[in-house]
């Protein structure tokens, strides 16, 4: 993916080759920020809180969304903004796309990091207090699950075996679901609002897994225990297929007496994600994480949109 090539201007090539190629690389250089960055894992998160507005029948909040984004991207980044010592000291020595593109940008990212935390505070003055709590506590979430809160181990609560991929899955489950749901002051069933919520964290569960799987190596160094890990590639990979079936039995019991349609593309997102799973062993490129299985969040958007346009 993305292979490119910078011609030689000493070569007897066309000029126009050389522009293409440079062109080439001048794109790829955007891409890898825009993926690595987390602009694009940000805007993910857009997609799944637009998602929820579309299956209340609710118009989104720009404030709501514009705070999805914008804290997204903040918890993703903070960690690039706490390691920066280390990440400029080492810029040399990494050898992964990632962390190249990563310590070549880390003073923009932590720049826009810091900015994106203050450019919450404004949108908030827009959203009710429920969102706000609700905003609030996924962003605690967030902040133990990475950052060393526990005493006897040196970490957050990532730390705690096979707590990182329920934690992610929380978090995401209550601002992409309960976040939306709050701001619109719709009376909704709990019944339904469960429903949402246990199909968006079996979603997300089946991604973090897939990221699991990715880290295995690294966590194993880290002695951080992931179900990933503690189960295997193999046996993780199984565990997604049994959690994506459930997934359909929700949705077989719940979105196809509302419309065929929507049904069957949430099918034919599902067996994409199904896909994806497969192939996530033996570990892929950064850019089939990063791009492809976040990608996952806005693909199932894209998909369910149009059919509610009709």
């Amino acid at each position: 993916m993305w292979v490119f090539t910078l011609k030689s201007p000493f070569l007897n090539l066309p000029e126009g080759n050389l522009s293409l190629s440079f062109g080439s690389y001048k794109l790829k250089k955007v891409f890898d920020l825009f993926v690595f960055g987390n602009f694009w894992v940000a805007l993910c998160a857009v997609a799944q809180g637009l998602l929820t507005y579309l299956f209340i029948d609710r118009d989104p909040s720009l404030a709501i969304i514009a705070i999805l984004f914008l804290s997204t991207f903040f918890i993703y980044n903070i960690r690039i903004v706490l390691s920066y010592h280390k990440i400029v000291k080492n810029k040399n020595a990494y050898t992964s796309n990632r962390m190249k593109c990563v310590s070549s940008h880390v003073n923009t990212i932590r720049l826009l990091t810091y900015l994106s935390a203050i450019l919450i505070i404004p949108f908030a003055i827009f959203i009710n207090n429920k969102s706000i709590l609700a905003l609030s506590i996924a962003a605690m979430l967030a902040f133990v699950y990475s950052l060393p809160v526990l005493k006897n181990r040196h970490g957050g609560l990532r730390q705690i075996p096979g707590a990182k991929t329920v934690i992610i899955s929380l978090i995401w489950a209550s601002s992409t679901v309960l976040v939306p749901i709050l701001d619109s002051n719709i009376h909704l069933p709990i019944f339904n609002i469960s429903v949402l919520f246990i199909k968006r964290f079996l979603l997300v569960f089946c991604l973090a897994i897939i990221f699991d799987i990715r880290d295995i190596e690294t966590d194993r160094y880290s002695h951080l225990k992931t179900i990933a890990n503690q189960l295997g590639p193999i046996k993780a990979k199984r565990l997604c297929y049994l959690l994506l079936i459930i997934h359909i039995g929700l949705i077989t019991m719940y979105d196809l007496p509302v419309g065929i349609n929507i049904f069957l593309s949430l099918l034919a997102f599902l067996s994409i994600v199904a896909y994806l799973i497969y192939k996530s062993y033996p570990v892929k490129s950064d850019y089939f994480y990063l791009f492809w299985v976040d990608g996952m969040f806005v693909l199932q958007y894209l998909l369910v949109l149009p059919l509610t346009l009709i």
